[in-house]
């Protein structure tokens, strides 16, 4: 499934991306009655400068609000999807998107 983030998702995601800096930032992209949106969730882990992990409450909320889209975090120090990622993302069922800050550059993963 090739997921595109609706112009206002893109924004909103760089901004959490950029807020939550230097630690990675989490969300996803939800399908809701009103469109497309991107729905922030906390970062839970414990090095949240180099990995991520959703708030379990944070991704249950935003699957009652609409169908899960895509998976969404940000490489504040730039870089290509881990092998970590990949794994995740096989698992998770939907695409992934990373946003790298330094290069202003989103990279999809596919299941």
């Amino acid at each position: 499934m090739v997921v595109t983030l609706a112009p206002e998702s893109r924004s909103e995601a760089e901004r959490h991306a950029k807020s939550a800096a230097p630690y990675e930032a989490c969300g996803v992209v939800i399908q809701a009655a009103t469109g497309q949106m991107y729905w922030p969730c906390r970062n839970v882990c414990e090095e949240p400068e180099k990995h991520f992990v959703m708030h379990p409450r944070d991704y249950y909320r935003a699957s009652v609000n609409g169908e899960i889209l895509a998976i969404v975090h940000s490489h504040p120090k730039g870089g290509p999807a881990s092998e970590l990622d990949q794994r995740a993302c096989l698992q998770s069922g939907v695409p992934w998107l990373i946003y790298s800050l330094p290069t202003d550059e989103w990279l999809t993963i596919e299941p």
